[in-house]
């Protein structure tokens, strides 16, 4: 099966929010890729990426992800990057296409809302882990969709 790593995912989804004129920050693009995760598992029954996501109390996280992008803090990161446009197949293209349409203009505020849902598989793991950082797993990202 054709897997891509979170980075690449990431660079499709910063390539597609740029070109579409809306940059997302770090946070956001987090949020996306754990739509993405749902979303693939919906879609192809198995996830867009390996990494692990993490339970952290400001939603999930990829950590490989988060620390690439972490310099710029809060603001946009606009990326040029016509070579993401081919990290997906045709089919998974239209799925990631479908996540970022539906989640990229969202509010971080409704974002994080929507991802915090008591009962959802952040909100499960986090409570299960206190303070420390914790894998979500796939189970609860797949019955998710």
């Amino acid at each position: 099966a054709h897997m891509v790593t979170a980075a690449n995912a990431a660079r499709y989804v910063l390539y597609r929010c740029t070109e579409s004129g809306t940059p997302i920050n770090n946070w956001r693009l987090q949020n996306i890729l754990y739509y993405l995760q749902i979303a693939f598992y919906t879609a192809f029954h198995r996830p867009c990426f390996e990494e692990d996501i993490e339970a952290w109390a400001c939603g999930p996280v990829i950590p490989g992800v988060y620390f690439r992008y972490c310099a710029a803090g809060a603001a946009s990161v606009a990326v040029q990057d016509t070579e993401a446009a081919s990290v997906f197949t045709k089919d998974e293209q239209k799925i990631a296409d479908e996540v970022i349409r539906k989640k990229g203009h969202l509010r971080s505020f409704y974002l994080e809302q929507d991802v915090k849902k008591k009962g959802r598989a952040w909100a499960l793991t986090y409570e299960d882990a206190g303070e420390k950082r914790k894998i979500i797993p796939g189970e609860r990202l797949r019955t998710e969709g």
